[in-house]
This record gives C-alpha cells, sequence and structure tokens, in this order.
C-alpha cells in the first residue's frame, strides 16, 4: 500500500513539475518582452517565493490535522486556472501579481505531497522513499524547461503556458482517482498545537537543515533567473538554454534514487556538505563558461552536487519530523527553500544592476559555501548535545 502511495505522488509531482518548469526558461525572456528589468525579473521569480514561503509553514502544521489529500487537489486546479493568466500580462507589475498567486496554490501541493511520503515511509526505507518522490520532482522540473524552449521557438511563448495549465489538470484527475485519503495522523508529535514553529526550530539539527535549504536555494534560484541572460549573451538559442537548465535538474533528479539507497548507510551530514560544496565551486565557475558545452558541463557537475545533498538533507527533516510533527517540520524545511528562493533572484538581479551578471554567481558560490558552514556548525552542536563525551 506504502509503495503504491508512493508511485501515486511520485506521478503526480513529475506532472506538476513538469508544467512549471516549462516556463522557467521563457519566464525572463518574457517579462523582458513586457518591460521588465534586471531587479523587476528577479522581483516576479522572487513573489512566487515570497507568497509560497508564507503559506507553506501554516498550511504544512494545519495537514497535521486533516486529510492531506484536500490541500493536494486545492492546489491543483487553482494551477490549471491560473496558468492561464499568464498570457494576460501587460506589464511586470501584472506578472508579479499572477507569480504570487501561483506561489499560494504550490504552498498546498508539494510540501504536503513530501510529508505524505514521509509518513508512510518504511523504518529503515526512508533514503529510498524521499530519494524516489525527489527523483520524481526533479526529473518532472528538468524536463520542463527542455519542453518550454522546444514549444517556445516551435509556437510562441503562450504554447508553455497552455501546457502548463493542461498538466495541471491531469495531476488534479490523477490525484483525485487514484491517490487515497491520508488521515490525521496520531503520532506526529505536533499535539494540540497547529502552530509549532518555535518548537521546530529550537532544535539544533533542524536550524543546520534551515539554513541549508535556505542558501542552496539561493544559488539555485539566481542560477535558473539569471542563465538564460548569461547564456543568451554567448548567442544560446531557446532550445539550448532549456537545455543548460534541464541538464542540472535531471542529473540531480536521476541520482536522488541511489545517494537516497546510500543514505541509509553513509554518514548523512558529509554528504549533505560534500555536495553542497561542489554546488557552491560550479555555480561560482558558470561565468567562465563562453560554450553551450561549456555551461553544460559545470551545469551537471553542480547537478551532481545536489544529488548528494538533498536525498540526505531530507532523510534527516523525516527523522525530525517523527518527533516534532511531520507537516510543520516539512513546512518549516520547504519555508527555508522558499526564503532562499525570494532572495536568490533578489539579489543576483540588484548585483547584475550594480555590477554585471559574472558578479552574480561569484557572490551565490560563495554565499553557498557560507550556508554549508553554518549547517556544519549547527549539526555539530545537535551532535554534541545527543552523544555528549
Amino acid at each position: 500500500m506504502a509503495r503504491d502511495i508512493l508511485i501515486v505522488l511520485s506521478i503526480t509531482t513529475f506532472v506538476v513539475l513538469l508544467g512549471v518548469g516549462i516556463v522557467l526558461p521563457i519566464l525572463p525572456i518574457y517579462a523582458q518582452g513586457l518591460g521588465a528589468s534586471a531587479t523587476q525579473i528577479g522581483l516576479i521569480f522572487a513573489s512566487f517565493s515570497l507568497s509560497k514561503t508564507i503559506c507553506t509553514p501554516i498550511i504544512g502544521a494545519l495537514s497535521d490535522h486533516t486529510n492531506r489529500k484536500n490541500p493536494i487537489l486545492i492546489g491543483l486546479i487553482l494551477y490549471s486556472f491560473i496558468a492561464i493568466t499568464y498570457v494576460w500580462a501587460k506589464d511586470p507589475s501584472t506578472l508579479i501579481l499572477i507569480r504570487l498567486i501561483h506561489g499560494i496554490a504550490s504552498a498546498f501541493i508539494l510540501p504536503i505531497a513530501m510529508s505524505y511520503v514521509g509518513i508512510i515511509a518504511e523504518e529503515g526505507e526512508e533514503g529510498l522513499y524521499m530519494g524516489s518522490f525527489n527523483m520524481a520532482l526533479f526529473l518532472g522540473m528538468g524536463a520542463g524547461p527542455l519542453l518550454g524552449g522546444v514549444l517556445t521557438d516551435l509556437w510562441g511563448v503562450n504554447a508553455a503556458f497552455y501546457a502548463l495549465s493542461i498538466l495541471s489538470a491531469f495531476a488534479f484527475t490523477l490525484t483525485i482517482i487514484m491517490l487515497p485519503p491520508m488521515p490525521v495522523s496520531r503520532d506526529t508529535g505536533a499535539g494540540l498545537n497547529l502552530l509549532p514553529f518555535r518548537r521546530v526550530l529550537q532544535s539544533s539539527s533542524m536550524k543546520g537543515l534551515f539554513f541549508f535549504r535556505a542558501i542552496s536555494a539561493l544559488g539555485r534560484g539566481g542560477l535558473i533567473a539569471f542563465i538564460p541572460v548569461l547564456a543568451k549573451a554567448s548567442g544560446i538559442s531557446n532550445a539550448e538554454i532549456g537545455i543548460l537548465i534541464s541538464a542540472n535538474i535531471f542529473i540531480t533528479g536521476l541520482f536522488q534514487r541511489p545517494f537516497g539507497r546510500m543514505v541509509t548507510s553513509a554518514n548523512k551530514i558529509r554528504l549533505v556538505i560534500t555536495g553542497s560544496i561542489i554546488g557552491a565551486v560550479s555555480l561560482a565557475s558558470l561565468p567562465f563558461g563562453n560554450s553551450f558545452l561549456a555551461f553544460f558541463f559545470l551545469g551537471s557537475i553542480m547537478g551532481i552536487g545536489g544529488a548528494m545533498s538533498i536525498p540526505a538533507a531530507s532523510v534527516m527533516v523525516v527523522e525530525n519530523g517523527k518527533s516534532l510533527g511531520m507537516g510543520a517540520t516539512i513546512g518549516i524545511f520547504d519555508m527555508a527553500m522558499g526564503l532562499g528562493q525570494i532572495l536568490g533572484p533578489l539579489l543576483a538581479g540588484f548585483v547584475m544592476d550594480i555590477f554585471d551578471i559574472d558578479t552574480t554567481f561569484y557572490v551565490s558560490g560563495i554565499l553557498v559555501f557560507i550556508g554549508t558552514c553554518v549547517f556544519y556548525y549547527y549539526t555539530s552542536v545537535s551532535l554534541l548535545r545527543n552523544h555528549p563525551q
């Protein structure tokens, strides 16, 4: 039964992220066509993450006390309708508003689906379950930019938005038919407290994971928002830009399950640190790329780093969630990603306006390395408290 639920959630997640990924390579260029500056492009990307970040921990905590299937269905039907509104955008301000609403819808889907998986994961197989789920997530997001670039080159930018709507409607139908209800869990650790955020963030382990997730998302957010601009300056086509984004995300996704299996016997903290450092170095090296193959290689190396760190961090979150409340804990973890996705495009756009596009990637790489050091500090404190000498 648990594996059947995992399959349904993985398929739904793949379809949703496929649709979301379709708009990624064309959104910065679409925004520029509406007259957006570099800072406004950052705001367009950040607005999605802002509303998602505000709503995710609240919806996540409340999901510990309700049937988790319902919020997923709400988010999917909203996705289907919101996708069409991108076509109606006439200026950057309208696009920012649409992205704000889109972020609210997103808060109902992926964090809740992830907590679903965390609860059904069999003892000792948390890494395999989370790796499988994350693989579907990243493969969907990776296939999306490639498809979006091709659709845009063939039929124009609006085709990508219509595809997002159709795929979201399909995911809604699949979920309502095939996903069984998840009854309220009695052992999530959340008790009667609907918003146990303070207790979650008092954990040194969760503090470290929070910083890791936020800073790694900051780097990835800047990459997705501005790699099209960097690559376009080198004469790369829309389809090739889609391939570049897809290569990074695909490789992260393809190795989620193998690294997820490894988490059971390997040192999770070491995997997170090693993968994060690989990501920081490759991110800061992107400005040295001056061709499609160079960008492809560096993006692929960054993808391997993500494949190492994300499954290990996800299992650490699930382990904390079993005592602190799965929905609340994953909600906080996802909120950290949202904060990074807000700050990443904003910081990248701000730095680009003051300096140049190359400096945005140097700064992002340095910040990811600093975030890795903070993660190591807090997880070391947690280990000392749990295993004093």
